[in-house]
C-alpha cells in the first residue's frame, strides 16, 4: 500500500483514495513526470496538468527540426487531447498557476480556478533570457523557445536575419533560418563559438563547418543597438558597424521560471531551491528541470532533467530511495551533419590539466579528453561523435585517461567500446536512458530488433544520435539479432511489396478490401494513409476513394495549423505568377479573414488561417488549382528565370519547369516530392538539392535526383547528362515513376536512391533499348490521366461533413 502524508504530513492513503498530484509545466521535464507516474502508479494518482502554451506537450529538443522543415508537429511527439483523455490527465491547456497557496495546498489558475494537490511538482522551465539591447522591442525582435516562437519567425520569411549568440540554440536556430531561404549572420561576443563548451581550437573549427553550409558569423561581436522604425531594419555592433536585417533572434541564455514558488514564499535563488530528493522549502512541494537549482547548480539540458524527474517521482510515491547528485555538463549539436559533444571542463583551465588530442582541420574532425591527475575531466569531439558515450560516461567517473586514450587517438573502434561502458553510463541523453536500462529490458523482454528496444526503452526516438550505440548494445546483450523490416503494416508485419502482391494479384480495389483480404489497416488505422496510396496506384488512381483512410490534410486538401485553421496553396507553375492570379490571392485572403500570406521557399503564395467551412468557397474564388502542399505528393518546381532574363542563362529553366510541373501535378507519391530546374551551373534554383533536379549546362541537362537540403543535406546523385530539353523531360519522368512504384511509404528520394543503387536506378531508367523507361512513363501518363484536381471536391463534396464545422486542436 502507497503511503504518503497528511495535511499534517502523516497518515495512509486509503485503498480508493487516489493521490492528487498537480504539475505545474508541460515541457520535457513535465511531461517525463506524468509518464512516469502513470507508468508506476496509474491507478493510484490523479494527474493534474497545467501547460501556459496552446499546444499539448511535445519534444522540445526537436524544436530545431522542426524549424528546418525536416520535422511535423506529429514528428515532434505533439500529444491530442484524445492522449490526456484516455490516460484520465486533467490537463489545462492554455493556463498558466498563477497563485499557490502552500497551507491549504491548493493552486489556482489564469482560469480563475483552485485545485487542490497532495504533492505539488513545479516544471516550469525556464525563459529566454533577453539581453538590455535598446530596440530589443521592436517588431521583428524574436527569441527561439516554442513552435510558437518557430512558426512566428518562419511566417515572418525573411531575407536577412540576425541571430545574436553564438551557442548552442543560437546555431541551431541560424540554421533553421537558413534552410528556408534567408541569409543569417551569428553575432557572439566571444572570441570563437560555443565558447561554453569549446576551446579556441575546436570553436574555430565549428566555425569553418557552420561556415561550409552557408551560415556568416562574427566573433569579438558586441551588439550596441537594434535600429528601426519600431520594426527591425538594422543592427549596429560596438564597432560601429551597420548590418542591414529585416529579423533578430535573441539566443543568449535562459533563465529559470521562479514564479509564482517565489511569491508563495518558497526559497528560491537563481532557480527553485531544491535538496537531493527534489524537495523544495514548502512541504509536499518539489520542482524538477530547468527550474531548479541544486547547490549553486542550474540545469539547462534534457538530460539531467530527466534523472530528477526519476527523483522525484521515486520521493513523491513514498520510495525515497534515489537521490540527486547533481549533472555533469554535456552538450550535443547536430546542424546540417556537423556532430559536436563536449562533456566536463572542455578547456581544462586548471594549471594542473594536460590534454590528449587528436586534429584533423581537413577533414573537420577533432577529439580532446582533459585530463588531470591523470583522470579525464573534460572531452570535446567535433566531426564524429560515435564514441560520444563512453568519453561523457569517462568524464562522468573521471576514470583513468589511459583507459580511453585510444579512443581519442582513433586507434580503438567505437564499435568494441560499449562492453566498457558501466550499467549507469547514459546512453540517450535526449530520454536519459542508460545503458544498464537498456541491458535490463532487452533480457527481460527478450528483445531481438533495435526497433524494439526503442519502442520499449525510448533511446534513439528523439534525435535518432545514440542508435548506433543502442544497435551494438543489443548486439552484445542479445544472444541472437534479427535486422529489422521497414514494415508497411506492422500489426500484421507486412512489407510494402507484400501489399502491393496482394492488391495486384487479388484486383482489390479499396483499403476495406485490403483488410478483408490479409487483415493490413484492420487492428488499428496507422498505414491506412500508405494503403491509401498502394490501392492507388495499383489502379492507375481507379480505386475506390474512402476517406476514413485518409489523415486530416488528404480529407479536406489543406494543410492543417495549430490553431485549427488551415492553409491554402495554389499552384504557380515553376514559381510564376500573374497580376490578375495575385489579386485573387489578395482578394481571397482579405475575404477570408487569413491571418497572412506568406511567400514560401518553393516560391508560391500561402494564405494561412482559413476556417474549414470557407475553404470550398476560397477555392472557387481562387480558381486556381491545389499545389499539394499538404500531403504526400509531389508538390512543385522551383525555378530561376533561366534564358529568358538572366544573363548567365544558358537553358530555358523557366519553362522546363513549368512543363514538368504540369506533367507531375495531382500525383501521390511515397513522400513528398520537390524539383528543380536551374538555367546554368550557377544553380539559384538549388536543383541539386532536391527529389529530382535539372541544371543546365552548355550542350545540356544535368539530370539529379535523390538530393536533400533538410538536418543532412544531401547533394544529388547524377543520374544522366543529356543533350536535349525533351530527353531531360524523359529521364525525370522515368525516374519519377519507378521511385512511385518502388519507394516505400514515407520513403524520401533521398533514402530510396541510396537503398536502391545508382546503377540499379539507371539500369531502370535509362535504357530505353529495353523498353523499361517507356513502360514507366506509359504507366505515368496513364495514371495522371486519371487525377483531377482534389479542390473541385468544393462542388461535389465526399462526405456530408467533409468541410463542415470544427475538428479541434491539433
Amino acid at each position: 500500500m502507497l503511503r504518503r502524508r497528511s495535511r499534517r504530513g502523516t497518515g495512509v492513503r486509503g485503498l480508493t483514495q487516489k493521490l492528487k498530484v498537480v504539475v505545474v509545466g508541460n515541457g520535457n521535464a513535465g511531461a517525463a513526470l506524468v509518464d512516469s507516474l502513470l507508468a508506476k502508479d496509474a491507478g493510484g494518482v490523479e494527474i493534474t496538468l497545467y501547460g501556459d502554451e496552446e499546444v499539448g506537450t511535445y519534444d522540445r529538443v526537436r524544436l530545431s527540426e522542426f524549424m528546418a522543415g525536416t520535422v511535423n508537429l506529429d514528428d515532434l511527439g505533439m500529444r491530442p487531447d484524445d492522449w490526456y483523455e484516455e490516460q484520465n490527465v486533467s490537463f489545462r491547456r492554455g493556463v498558466r498557476v498563477e497563485e499557490l497557496n502552500t497551507k491549504e495546498r491548493k493552486v489556482r489558475g489564469t482560469d480563475g480556478e483552485w485545485v487542490d494537490y497532495d504533492r505539488l511538482v513545479f516544471a516550469t522551465g525556464s525563459s529566454s533570457a533577453v539581453p538590455e539591447i535598446p530596440g530589443n522591442d521592436k517588431k521583428g525582435v524574436f527569441v527561439f523557445r516554442t513552435v510558437r516562437d518557430v512558426e512566428e519567425m518562419l511566417e515572418a520569411a525573411p531575407e536577412k536575419a540576425v541571430v545574436i549568440g553564438g551557442g548552442l540554440l543560437g546555431l541551431e536556430a541560424a540554421y533553421g533560418l537558413t534552410t528556408h531561404g534567408s541569409e543569417v549572420t551569428v553575432l557572439h561576443r566571444s572570441p570563437h563559438l560555443m565558447n561554453q563548451q569549446l576551446d579556441p581550437a575546436a570553436g574555430r573549427m565549428l566555425g569553418r563547418e557552420i561556415g561550409k553550409i552557408g551560415i556568416k558569423f562574427r566573433t569579438n561581436a558586441q551588439t550596441e543597438e537594434i535600429r528601426g522604425n519600431g520594426r527591425v531594419q538594422g543592427v549596429k555592433l560596438g564597432s560601429g558597424e551597420y548590418l542591414p536585417t529585416e529579423m533578430v533572434v535573441l539566443c543568449t541564455g535562459i533563465r529559470p521560471n521562479t514564479q509564482p514558488a517565489g511569491r508563495a514564499g518558497i526559497r528560491v535563488n537563481s532557480g527553485i531551491l531544491v535538496n537531493e530528493h527534489m524537495e523544495t522549502s514548502a512541504e509536499n512541494v518539489y520542482a524538477v528541470g530547468e527550474c531548479t537549482e541544486f547547490r549553486g547548480q542550474l540545469v539547462g539540458l534534457v538530460a539531467p532533467a530527466l534523472e530528477q524527474v526519476r527523483v522525484v517521482v521515486d520521493t513523491i510515491l513514498g520510495e525515497r530511495k534515489r537521490v540527486y547528485a547533481g549533472s555533469g555538463a554535456a552538450a550535443t549539436l547536430k546542424v546540417a551533419g556537423v556532430d559536436l559533444v563536449s562533456a566536463g571542463d572542455a578547456y581544462g583551465h586548471d594549471e594542473e590539466c594536460e590534454a590528449l588530442v587528436s586534429s584533423n582541420p581537413l577533414d573537420g574532425v577533432y577529439r580532446k579528453a582533459v585530463v588531470r591527475d591523470g583522470r579525464v575531466v573534460g572531452a570535446i569531439l567535433l566531426g564524429d561523435a560515435s564514441v560520444g558515450p563512453q568519453l561523457t560516461e569517462a568524464v562522468k567517473r573521471a576514470m583513468p585517461a589511459e583507459e580511453i586514450a585510444g579512443l581519442v587517438t582513433g586507434t580503438v573502434d567505437a564499435a568494441a567500446a560499449p562492453l566498457e561502458l558501466s550499467d549507469g553510463a547514459q546512453v540517450c541523453d535526449c530520454n536519459g536512458v542508460s545503458k544498464g536500462q537498456i541491458v535490463a529490458t532487452i533480457e527481460d523482454l527478450k528483445l531481438k530488433k533495435v526497433s524494439e528496444v526503442v519502442a520499449q526503452t525510448k533511446a534513439g526516438n528523439s534525435c535518432g544520435g545514440c542508435k548506433p550505440l543502442v544497435k551494438q548494445i543489443l548486439e552484445q546483450s542479445a544472444g541472437e539479432v534479427e535486422e529489422d523490416k521497414n514494415f508497411l503494416c506492422k500489426c500484421m508485419q507486412l512489407m510494402a511489396d507484400d501489399v502491393r502482391g496482394i492488391v495486384a494479384e487479388r484486383g482489390l480495389k479499396s483499403v476495406s478490401e485490403v483488410g478483408e483480404a490479409c487483415g493490413a489497416g484492420k487492428v488499428c488505422p496507422d498505414c491506412k494513409p500508405a494503403l491509401t496510396y498502394l490501392v492507388a496506384t495499383a489502379n492507375f488512381s481507379g480505386h475506390e476513394e474512402e476517406r476514413h483512410a485518409r489523415t486530416i490534410n488528404d480529407r479536406v486538401h489543406a494543410n492543417i495549423q495549430n490553431d485549427g485553421s488551415f492553409s491554402i496553396v495554389p499552384r504557380s507553375y515553376g514559381g510564376v505568377t500573374s497580376p490578375e492570379q495575385l489579386r485573387k490571392v489578395a482578394d481571397v485572403a482579405e475575404k477570408y479573414n487569413a491571418r497572412m500570406v506568406k511567400i514560401t521557399g518553393s516560391q508560391r503564395l500561402d494564405i494561412l488561417g482559413v476556417k474549414k467551412e470557407d475553404l470550398p468557397k476560397a477555392w472557387a474564388d481562387l480558381d486556381m488549382p491545389s499545389g499539394f502542399a499538404y500531403t504526400k505528393a509531389f508538390r512543385q518546381v522551383k525555378s530561376c528565370v533561366g534564358t529568358e532574363f538572366c544573363r548567365y542563362g544558358v537553358g530555358d529553366s523557366t519553362k522546363l519547369a513549368i512543363d514538368m510541373e504540369k506533367e507531375f501535378e495531382n500525383l501521390y507519391t511515397p513522400a513528398k516530392v520537390k524539383m528543380g530546374c536551374s538555367g546554368c551551373p550557377r544553380n539559384c534554383a538549388e536543383a541539386s538539392v532536391k527529389d529530382i533536379g535539372a541544371i543546365a549546362i552548355e550542350g545540356g541537362w544535368q539530370i539529379y535526383v535523390g538530393g536533400a537540403a533538410g538536418m543532412e543535406v544531401r547533394k544529388g546523385d547524377v543520374i544522366a547528362t543529356v543533350e536535349t530539353e525533351q530527353r531531360a523531360k524523359d529521364v525525370m519522368m522515368a525516374f519519377m515513376q519507378f521511385y512511385r512504384e518502388n519507394g516505400n511509404p514515407k520513403e524520401r528520394t533521398y533514402d530510396f536512391v541510396p537503398r536502391i543503387g545508382l546503377e540499379e536506378i539507371q539500369k531502370r531508367v535509362l535504357d530505353e533499348d529495353s523498353g523499361e523507361p517507356g513502360r514507366l512513363r506509359g504507366r505515368l501518363r496513364k495514371e495522371k490521366a486519371a487525377t483531377s484536381d482534389p479542390w473541385l471536391e468544393r462542388q461535389a463534396p465526399m462526405t456530408k461533413t467533409q468541410f463542415v464545422g470544427e475538428i479541434g486542436r491539433v
